[in-house]
């Protein structure tokens, strides 16, 4: 393997394989195979990257002489594919969540140590600059004792009724596997182990959809080994949009929104102070990271536990909230 250029392959090409692609390129690195069920779609992908075009994951493991991929298909077929990828001692970064369930996942945990190949998630949130900043601003103590945390991530997914997300045989849940599998993990990297989670969740047929098969909107309650309270929101219905972290202490409280990436510090006297942040977007920082990890420069920021803690903590919370609450 060429640790200049590795050779790296993106199965699926809906949008967040197209934000693998483009994260790969801008890290320096051109794919070199995509793949898809859809033979009209990866052409035209494949000719937009100078990559080789396959519809079959066998086929291009077998002939494009891979280091690694990122699997950005359906929930579904996370497992399987990640599965055939790790035997064949091809690394993998899989997209977000791991798997439906946490059997899936252990399949998954037992191919990577078995094969003894690299398996990380797209937890991209863990790669945005304020979520770091913020994380070290905790660690440093600059809101004294954390003991709070509320996350929300809303907004209109008008159509999703006609979409794979709203088919539980595909996607594993709703807003759930969505999103919240993203604010379960945000809340283990800045606090550590999840201790208790319980949940509500809901579906509504309103102006902007029928109810749905699986959950459109979900609020979480949970709590820290270490005592923090975590508050997570997440609809798939509600307009405008919303997306927050906030962490508060016995010192002054961290602020993150993500329509203006702009990080605020409120001290203890209520002073509030804008924390400068720079740094590449997410998915640019994460495929550098992996391509690091695939060379063996650096060790995974996310392991195949944390993916499956996150689908563990998710079904326990679905779990205590019934069908729908």
């Amino acid at each position: 393997m060429s640790v200049q250029q590795p050779r790296i392959g993106v199965v699926g090409t809906g949008s967040i394989g197209r934000a693998h692609l483009n994260a790969y390129r801008r890290a320096g690195v051109d794919p070199v195979a995509v793949a898809d069920v859809d033979a009209a779609a990866i052409e035209a992908v494949a000719a937009e990257f100078g990559a080789t075009a396959y519809t079959d994951i066998a086929a291009m493991l077998a002939d494009a002489d891979l280091d690694a991929i990122s699997v950005c298909t359906p929930p579904s077929t996370h497992q399987v594919l990640a599965v055939q990828a790790l035997e064949a001692k091809v690394a993998v970064l899989c997209e977000k969540p791991m798997a439906r369930t946490v059997d899936e996942c252990a399949l998954m945990v037992e191919a990577a140590h078995v094969n003894r190949t690299l398996l990380t998630v797209g937890f991209c949130h863990r790669f945005q600059p304020e979520i770091e900043a913020m994380k070290a601003a905790i660690a440093d103590g600059r809101i004294g004792t954390a003991l709070t945390f509320r996350n929300r991530f809303s907004g209109p997914l008008d159509g999703v009724e006609s979409s794979w997300f709203s088919r539980p045989a595909i996607s594993g849940g709703g807003v759930l596997m969505d999103t919240c599998v993203h604010s379960i993990d945000l809340i283990r990297y800045l606090f550590g182990e999840i201790d208790q989670v319980r949940a509500l969740t809901a579906t509504t047929a309103t102006s902007r959809g029928p109810a749905l098969e699986v959950e459109d909107s979900a609020v979480l309650s949970l709590q820290s080994t270490d005592g923090v309270l975590g508050v997570i929101e997440a609809s798939w219905r509600t307009a405008p949009g919303e997306a927050v972290v906030t962490v508060s202490g016995t010192h002054g409280r961290l602020h993150l929104d993500y329509a203006t990436m702009r990080l605020t510090e409120v001290d203890v006297d209520g002073n509030e102070s804008v924390v400068e942040v720079t740094g590449e977007d997410r998915f640019t920082r994460q495929a550098r990271h992996f391509l690091s990890c695939v060379a063996g420069t650096a060790q995974p920021r996310v392991t195949p536990t944390d993916g499956a803690r996150a689908i563990a903590v998710l079904a326990e919370a679905t779990a205590s909230a019934g069908p729908h609450g």
